[in-house]
């Protein structure tokens, strides 16, 4: 029974929700009383959904008339048009401004002058496909580090660690905005800790492979680009912009300055990455060959993104690697199906072409002649532990005879 009026509680919640289900699509409000919880319900707009909002107060006959009250001021201000769910409920979740997906737009809104296009889209996809679906209308400071760690085991299922960590720095970046903007310390990313899967060795081609490859018969368009990529150290993304105003085949150079991203161009991602190459002799008489081809090709108008991510800069120029049935320069997808057909051609393993890169590290390691700080010099490096890490490999069958030369070097 209520303690007031000697009505039990559960008849007068259910005489008020007969009311709320009798207004339809009106606008309006209410108090609901569920057990000894007082509800508020609100339409403040007739074609959407009621709201509902909890009371943070004990079931006491004066709570209960403040509640009343309460829903009668919002059914008023509903009906004059002057209700704000903000001034009565600053903390409901059917606040945008109280939802993950809030600060998710605001942190794609920042994001997007800071990164590069192609990165931009990388955390967008993260943004909309994992983090908005399952957060977005949670309230952020209702999120906890076992809540975060059950999600993680989740997307396991699914995702490799290196993209679940990608996942969650997202997350834990857009937290932080909402964070900073309450001043809130406690942070539930703080101890989540995902391990990642050790980096996969490189795969570099041997002597012996080089040699099957070059020595298969192929496309025009790609015969004298298959020597570069094994003899450049350029990454595709670089090597796919060459142009000739690059190129100084006399000093035996190319300048890098650009790269080819999604269908963008852009400066270097890096300083360091913005440099000038010595090139070596196999990609020099490919060059020379493939200038026959392409060398004077008319010149194109591109337009280049500066490091800013805001600034463009008009180039001309003439592209090195064509392909002849779009008369413009080849995309990534094109290379690497003409690739592995080429592979299977020459009956050499499959792998990544971008295995190119790193054959010209690891052949150059494996050679003994040139110190690895200038290969990392070439492959634009600030050190060599990228060359160790992710790019060099000792290619045992084609590594010198090192005893020889040491037993030579220590005689008396």
């Amino acid at each position: 029974m209520h303690p007031r009026s000697g009505v039990h509680s559960s008849k007068i919640s259910l005489n008020i929700f007969i009311e709320y289900l009798n207004v339809g699509r009106i606008m309006s409000a209410g108090l609901e009383i569920r057990g000894k919880s007082l509800r508020i319900w609100m339409r403040p707009i007739a074609t959407e959904s009621v709201i509902k909002e909890t009371l943070d107060w004990d079931f006491t006959p004066e709570n209960q008339d403040r509640a009343e009250k309460l829903a009668s001021l919002i059914k008023l201000e509903i009906q004059l048009g002057q209700f704000s769910l903000a001034k009565h409920f600053p903390n409901s979740k059917h606040l945008k401004k109280n939802q993950v997906s809030y600060y998710a737009q605001l942190y794609l809104s920042q994001t997007i002058k800071e990164v590069a296009p192609s990165t931009y889209d990388s955390y967008k996809g993260h943004v909309y496909n994992h983090i908005i679906p399952k957060w977005g209308q949670i309230n952020p400071k209702d999120i906890n580090t076992n809540m975060l760690r059950k999600w993680i085991e989740h997307l396991k299922e699914n995702l490799n660690n290196k993209t679940v960590r990608e996942i969650i720095t997202r997350f834990s970046q857009i937290h932080a905005i909402w964070r900073d903007e309450r001043q809130m310390p406690y942070n539930p990313f703080e101890n989540i800790v995902i391990h990642q899967v050790d980096t996969p060795e490189p795969d570099p081609f041997s002597k012996v492979e080089i040699a099957m490859i070059l020595n298969t018969e192929t496309d025009l368009d790609i015969q004298n680009l298959l020597p570069c990529l094994f003899w450049t150290g350029l990454s595709m993304s670089e090597q796919i912009p060459i142009a000739w105003e690059d190129i100084d085949l006399e000093k035996g150079t190319i300048q890098i300055s650009r790269s080819y991203v999604r269908g963008i161009y852009r400066v270097t991602k890096n300083r360091r990455r913005k440099r000038k190459i010595k090139l070596l002799e196999p990609a020099i008489t490919a060059l020379r060959k493939q200038y026959q081809i392409t060398g004077n090709a008319r010149a194109k108008t591109i337009e280049v993104l500066q490091r800013d991510n805001k600034t463009r800069r008009q180039e001309k120029v003439r592209f090195v690697w064509i392909n002849h049935e779009r008369s413009n320069h080849f995309e990534y997808h094109e290379l690497r199906y003409r690739w592995n057909k080429h592979l299977k051609k020459a009956k050499v393993r499959k792998r990544g072409i971008n295995q190119g890169r790193h054959t010209f590290a690891s052949q150059l390691l494996t050679s003994g002649q040139v110190p690895p700080e200038w290969i990392a010099e070439q492959l634009g490096h600030s050190d060599t532990s990228m060359i160790y890490k992710h790019y060099g490999k000792l290619i045992a069958e084609d590594l010198p005879d090192y005893i020889t030369k040491l037993n030579n070097y220590i005689t008396m």
